[in-house]
């Protein structure tokens, strides 16, 4: 996994960006030319905000301490400000002066100021940047008609097609705004959807072709069928009906990069804000948490303290088999035993003097040889059939193969010690594990009662620490003196306010016997 990568997988686990996220997404459709087809599964979006109102998540995202202190007031500005949402305000202004209408802004306000539903999806390049807007409002028959005569003689605005809801033909209308963006706008009775890029709904040579499983979750979203107006909410176990004021859930798969299938026991994370205060769930398989389960009390003894940010995810071991097989061809003895001697969560923590793209990974074992690791590490970092040769350090077998890449030369290294399997390209964070384990230095426990219900900690400081490392090493005060000097300017200061919380704790009370549930998420402040 690259540095870029990592950084992607840790930024995705913060509250605050989950948040941000969900608002950045209005008006962030990038047009790439007619004809390309995005390949996106309409049906099945990454992350969904279900608001009472927009415009207004930004403003309540602030009612956090951490994020109001770290973002500031100028957060509000940036956004009310943005680039891509003023350019659409300027064009529909101009549409509707041009040829005397009076919803210029309508429009704008029946997206960002009423109950509203934003599905979005990854880009090719991870990123959440596709988005889809449903919302409910009275009034649309007029703006319609409108819109059809102007798309008729207007340069930005024209008819991009047609689909059929509830044995209606609806125009589906493309808008051109900014710079080579443009918006797909349909409406149905009291439903209007906004898709952000026209490669969501249309794709061939010309950008013409429909996608017909598409169409039909638009036709859905437009039509009068309560439940397929809904379609996303089912997907993510939430109500249909209105929330009292923000809930963003973010898939699992979205947040690992692919990688959720492993562990298929969590499957999303969930953020509500109400009553003026936000409230974090998980959503949680009881079924698939394997043997194990999720009970990460033989982790935290062995970690070490104060890491910047650190999660334990409950990994399905018996998925790994697959990927152990293929692996097998490379290595001195076949590796697929090991799925059956792994068990128990797993975890990947950061820590404020390493780097972001190195963070340590532990798990826990049952009766595997150290010399299947062996094989393992030769097959997955060697890259020949031959293993490492192996040193023994403080009772512990450990493998290590310095290789060069993009961003440098790194070390990965790989150790067994009793029942702990530790890794990471940062051998000196593999070397901290192992002393901790040998009582040779402070534990991530040592200040957390119930450490089995603890599923993940978060340190504001050495997050700030670690933020501040990655951020300068890209800016070299003498290559990049402007840049330097920004993030002297605003950087930092957002950094000093994030050092001065306490560590937090994420708490999973309960788990399902069986089936899918929701489960509340409490942050506790871990005591010095």
């Amino acid at each position: 996994m690259n540095k870029k990568t990592l950084g992607k997988a840790a930024a995705g686990f913060a509250i605050v960006a989950a948040a941000v996220v969900g608002y950045r997404t209005f008006g962030w459709g990038h047009w790439h030319g007619a004809g390309q087809g995005l390949n996106l599964d309409l049906s099945a979006p990454d992350a969904l905000i279900v608001t009472k109102s927009l415009s207004t998540l930004p403003r309540d995202l602030l009612a956090i301490p951490l994020a109001r202190d770290v973002l500031r007031e100028d957060f509000l500005f940036y956004y009310e400000q943005n680039e891509d949402r003023l350019g659409l305000k300027g064009s529909l202004r101009r549409i509707a002066y041009e040829h005397e209408l009076n919803w210029g802004d309508q429009l704008i306000r029946m997206v960002l100021d009423e109950p509203a539903d934003v599905a979005v999806w990854r880009d090719a390049d991870g990123s959440l940047q596709h988005f889809a807007i449903a919302v409910s409002r009275n009034g649309l028959t007029r703006v319609l008609e409108e819109a059809g005569k102007v798309a008729l003689k207007d340069s930005q605005m024209r008819v991009a097609g047609t689909l059929k809801v509830d044995g209606d033909e609806v125009s589906v209308f493309a808008l051109d705004y900014g710079s080579k963006r443009t918006l797909l706008v349909a409406a149905h009775a009291q439903r209007l959807v906004i898709l952000s890029h026209p490669g969501m709904l249309y794709r061939g040579a010309d950008g013409n072709e429909v996608d017909s499983k598409a169409a039909d979750t638009v036709v859905g979203l437009l039509g009068k069928d309560a439940a397929k107006q809904h379609a996303f909410h089912r997907q993510f176990l939430l109500p249909e009906k209105a929330v009292d004021g923000h809930t963003v859930a973010v898939k699992a798969d979205y947040l690992s990069f692919g990688y959720q299938p492993f562990f298929s026991g969590l499957q999303a994370l969930r953020f509500d804000f109400s009553k003026g205060a936000w409230r974090s769930q998980a959503l949680v398989d009881g079924t698939k948490l394997g043997k194990g389960g999720y009970d990460s009390s033989a982790l935290w003894p062995v970690l070490p303290h104060n890491p910047s940010a650190c999660f334990t995810v409950p990994v399905d071991w018996a998925a790994m088999e697959p990927v152990l097989k293929a692996l097998s061809g490379n290595a001195s003895e076949v590796l697929t035993p090991l799925a059956t001697q792994m068990h128990g969560p797993a975890a990947a923590c950061w820590y404020g003097h390493s780097r972001l793209h190195t963070p340590v990974f532990v798990a826990t074992r049952s009766g595997a040889s150290d010399a299947l690791f062996g094989s393992l590490f030769g097959a997955a970092v060697g890259g020949n059939a031959k293993a490492v040769k192996p040193a023994t350090q403080g009772g512990a077998m450990r493998w290590q193969q310095p290789i060069g890449t993009a961003v440098g030369n790194a070390a990965p290294t790989l150790a067994v010690s009793g029942d702990i399997v530790v890794f990471s390209a940062d051998p000196k964070l593999v070397d901290q594990v192992l002393a901790v384990r040998r009582k040779q230095g402070a534990a991530a426990s040592d200040r957390m009662p119930d450490a089995a219900r603890t599923v993940g900690v978060i340190a504001p400081a050495s997050l700030a620490q670690l933020i501040q490392k990655e951020a300068f090493s890209t800016l070299p005060a003498r290559q990049e003196p402007v840049l330097r000097g920004a993030a002297d300017a605003h950087l930092v200061p957002r950094l000093n306010a994030l050092k001065k919380y306490p560590p937090y704790r994420m708490v999973l009370k309960q788990l399902p016997r069986s089936g899918v549930a929701w489960e509340p998420l409490e942050w506790q402040t871990i005591g010095n």
